[in-house]
C-alpha cells in the first residue's frame, strides 16, 4: 500500500485506533461500564483523599509573617525558573529544526549554522542548567524550613497529648512519623507543585506549538493520544491499597522491634536473648521486604503495558509527521522537532498520571502523621483558664472515681483532706490505686467523678502548666536523659547553679558516689540511665525534687531501692525539709511513715481508713494488718521468718507483697 495515497487523517486513524484495540486485548473482561467506573472510582478515591490534604494546609502556610516572605521569595523564584525552563523547551526545538534544515540544504558547505548551535547549546546546557541550579539552591532553603515546621507541629502535638496516649505509644513508629513526616510531606508537596501540576501546562503549550508549526491536525493527533493514553492509564488496574498498607504495617513492625531491643538491651542480655531478638529483628525486616516484594509485582507488569501504549501512541505520532513531510511542504527538520517536542514536553505524562496514586501513597505514609495530628489530648486547658494560684497546698478529694479503660473503676469515691503544710502518707497492697491517685493529683488524667482541689481550686479549672510549676513528684519509674548527671539533675530547674546541686546530692546521699565517676557531674548516664543502679536514680530523684523546691511534693516510693542506712540518712534531712510543705508519700515500709500527720490505708481503690500511727494501730483494721507482717519480717527469729516466708508471696524487687486483708 502507497502511503502517500492515505490522507492524514487516514493514517492517524489506522495507529490510534490501534490502542482502544490493544487494550481490548489486554483487557477483554473490561466493558465500557467497567471502564468508566475504574475511572470514577479513581476520581472519587481522589475526592476522599483531598480531605485529608486540609489537614496540612496550616502547617504548610506557617503562622511565623518573616518566614512566610521569605518562603513567597523562594517560591517566587522557583516559578521564574520553571517558566525559564518552559520557554527553553519551545525555543531548542525549534533551533535543533533550524540547524538540521541548514546541514540538509543542497549546499550546506558554504553555510555552517554557528549561531544556531551556539544558541542550542546555551539554552539547552547552559540557561537550562542555570534555572535548574537556582531553583534547587531556593527549593532546597524553602524544603528545609516547611521540612522543620511540619516535623516541629507533630513534636508538638505529640508533648501535647495526655498520659494515654503515652503510656500505650509504640515510640518505634510514633518516633519514625516524627523524623521522617517534614521531608516526606514537603516532598510530596514539592513534586506536586513543581514537576506534576506543570505538566499541564507543557502539554498545553506543546500543543500550542505543534499547532503554529505544523496545523490543527497534528495538535489533533497529539490531543488523541493524550486523552487515550491517560484513559487507559486510569481505567487500568491501580496500585493495591491493602498491599500497600501491609507493607506500611511491617516495615514499622520492623522499626518498633529494633528500637524495642535496642532500648531493653540489659534484659536482653540478661536473659541470654541476644540470638533469639538477632533473629526477631531478621524475620521482622525480612517479612518487610517480603511485602515489599508483593507490592510491586502488579506495579511491574502495569507500568510495562502503559509504555507499550505510549510507544504506540509515539508511533502514531511519527506515522502522521512523516506522512506530512512526504506530502506537503514540511522538512527532516520539522519532523526532528516534533519528535524533540514529544521528547521534552509529553513524555512526563506518567508523572502527571501518578499525580492521583501518588496521593494515596503519600497518605498512607503519612497515616502516622496524621493519626496523630488529629488525636485531641484528654486533658486540656478550657477557655480563658485561670492560672493556679498556690497558697497553703491543702489538697482536698471529693468523691473522686476514675476508670482507665471505662470498665473497672481504679478509684471508686475516694474523699480525703490533707491540711496544707502536713505531711501524708498513703499505704495499701500493690495495685490498689495509690500511684493512680498521684497521677490524677498531678491531672495527667482527669477524674471520672467527682473534683480534686488544691487551696479550694478545681484542678480543671485551672491552667496546666500553672499547676505542675507547683508540684515536685519522685516517680517508681524514674525518667532520665541521656545525658549528663548535672543535665539530668538541673532539668528540674533550670536556674540551679553548680553549688545547688551539690548541695541537693549531698543531702540525697549522692554525691560522693557522683564524684567517684571519672568526669564527676559531667558524666553522661547512657540510655535509661544505664550507668546508675536503681538506688542512686532514686537518690537522683530526690535531689531533683530537693532542686525544685515545690511547695507540694509527691514520693511514691521514693526509697525503696536504698539500703536502712542510706535511707535513715535522707530521711533525717527530709523530715527538716518537710517543714512548711505538703508532702504525700506512698510507701510500702510502714516505719518510714509512722511519723506522718496522716496516713491513709487504701485497698482496691477505696479509702479504707484513715488516722495517725497509733490511732490505726489501736483500731486493729487494715493497717494494723499490714503492719504486723512487716513486723514479723523485721522479726530475727527463724520460726517467724519462715512463717512470714510462707504467707507473703516474693515480688520481683525482692520484698515481700502483702497480702490482701
Amino acid at each position: 500500500m502507497d502511503v502517500s495515497n492515505l490522507s492524514s487523517y487516514s493514517v492517524a486513524s489506522v495507529v490510534l485506533l490501534s490502542l482502544p484495540t490493544l487494550y481490548l486485548l489486554l483487557f477483554p473482561g473490561q466493558s465500557t461500564k467497567v471502564w468508566n467506573n475504574n475511572i470514577k472510582t479513581t476520581f472519587a478515591e481522589w475526592r476522599k483523599n483531598a480531605t485529608e490534604f486540609n489537614i496540612f494546609l496550616p502547617i504548610l502556610v506557617p503562622k511565623d509573617r518573616t518566614l512566610q516572605r521569605k518562603l513567597l521569595k523562594s517560591y517566587a523564584v522557583i516559578a521564574l525558573c520553571l517558566a525559564a525552563n518552559r520557554a527553553i523547551k519551545v525555543i531548542t526545538p525549534m533551533l535543533l529544526r533550524r540547524i538540521i534544515d541548514i546541514l540538509n540544504a543542497p549546499e550546506p558547505a558554504k553555510q555552517l549554522p554557528w549561531v544556531e548551535i551556539v544558541l542550542f547549546i546555551l539554552f539547552r546546557k547552559i540557561l537550562s542548567r542555570v534555572a535548574d541550579n537556582v531553583s534547587m539552591t531556593y527549593r532546597r532553603q524553602a524544603t528545609n524550613e516547611l521540612s522543620d515546621n511540619v516535623t516541629l507541629t507533630l513534636y508538638n502535638k505529640l508533648m501535647s497529648l495526655t498520659a494515654e496516649f503515652h503510656e500505650n505509644k509504640k515510640s518505634g513508629s510514633v518516633w519514625k512519623a516524627v523524623t521522617d513526616s517534614g521531608l516526606l510531606t514537603i516532598h510530596y508537596f514539592n513534586r506536586l507543585l513543581i514537576h506534576q501540576l506543570p505538566i499541564l501546562f507543557d502539554i498545553v503549550l506543546g500543543i500550542g506549538a505543534c499547532w503554529k508549526v505544523f496545523d490543527g491536525r497534528m495538535a489533533f493527533a497529539m490531543v488523541a493520544v493524550i486523552v487515550i493514553y491517560v484513559s487507559f492509564s486510569l481505567s487500568m488496574p491501580t496500585w493495591n491499597k491493602k498491599l500497600y498498607d501491609n507493607l506500611v504495617k511491617l516495615s514499622d513492625n520492623a522499626s518498633d522491634v529494633g528500637h524495642d531491643t535496642l532500648l531493653n538491651w540489659q534484659t536482653v542480655v540478661n536473659f541470654n536473648r541476644v540470638q533469639y531478638e538477632n533473629l526477631r529483628y531478621k524475620t521482622a525486616v525480612y517479612k518487610s521486604r517480603e511485602s515489599f516484594m508483593e507490592y510491586r509485582k502488579p506495579g511491574h507488569w502495569r507500568d510495562n503495558t502503559r509504555h507499550l501504549i505510549a510507544s504506540i501512541g509515539v508511533g502514531a505520532i511519527c506515522v502522521l509527521g512523516c506522512h506530512q513531510i512526504q506530502t506537503s511542504n514540511r522538512s527532516a527538520g520539522d519532523f526532528v522537532m516534533l519528535f524533540q517536542f514529544w521528547s521534552d514536553l509529553f513524555s512526563p505524562l506518567d508523572t502527571l498520571i501518578d499525580i492521583f496514586q501518588s496521593a494515596e501513597r503519600f497518605l498512607s505514609d503519612s497515616h502516622k502523621f496524621l493519626e496523630i495530628i488529629k488525636l485531641e489530648p484528654d486533658v486540656k486547658d478550657k477557655e480563658d483558664t485561670a492560672n493556679f494560684k498556690l497558697r497553703t497546698g491543702s489538697i482536698e478529694f471529693e468523691n473522686v472515681t476514675f476508670s482507665y479503660d471505662g470498665k473497672r473503676d481504679a478509684v471508686k469515691d475516694v474523699s480525703f483532706k490533707i491540711e496544707g503544710g502536713s505531711t501524708v502518707a498513703i499505704v495499701g497492697e500493690t495495685g490498689g490505686g495509690k500511684s493512680t491517685l498521684f497521677k490524677l493529683l498531678c491531672r495527667a488524667y482527669d477524674v471520672t467523678g467527682g473534683s480534686i482541689k488544691i487551696d479550694g481550686q478545681d484542678l480543671r479549672d485551672v491552667r496546666l502548666e500553672s499547676l505542675r510549676e507547683h508540684i515536685g513528684i519522685v516517680p517508681q519509674a524514674i525518667g532520665v536523659f541521656n545525658t549528663t548527671i548535672f543535665e539530668n539533675l538541673r532539668y528540674a530547674n533550670l536556674e540551679a547553679t553548680m553549688a545547688q546541686v551539690e548541695d541537693a546530692c549531698r543531702a540525697a546521699a549522692l554525691h560522693k558516689r557522683i564524684m567517684s565517676f571519672p568526669n564527676g557531674y559531667e558524666e553522661v548516664v547512657g540510655e535509661k540511665g544505664s550507668k546508675l543502679s536503681g538506688g542512686e536514680l532514686q537518690r537522683l530523684a530526690i535531689a531533683r525534687a530537693l532542686l525544685r523546691k515545690s511547695q507540694i511534693v509527691l514520693f511514691d516510693e521514693a526509697t525503696s531501692n536504698l539500703d536502712a542506712e542510706t535511707e535513715s540518712r535522707i530521711q533525717d534531712y527530709l523530715k527538716k525539709w518537710y517543714a512548711g510543705r505538703t508532702v504525700v508519700v506512698v510507701a510500702h515500709r510502714l516505719a518510714t511513715i509512722a511519723n506522718s500527720d496522716l496516713i491513709i490505708s487504701f485497698k482496691d481503690g477505696v479509702v479504707v481508713e484513715a488516722g495517725r500511727h497509733d490511732e490505726l494501730l489501736a483500731k486493729q483494721g487494715y493497717f494494723y494488718q499490714l503492719w504486723n507482717k512487716q513486723r514479723l519480717q523485721w522479726d530475727p527469729t527463724k520460726k517467724l521468718k519462715e512463717e512470714s516466708a510462707s504467707c507473703l508471696p516474693i515480688k520481683t524487687d525482692g520484698e515481700a507483697e502483702p497480702i490482701r486483708a
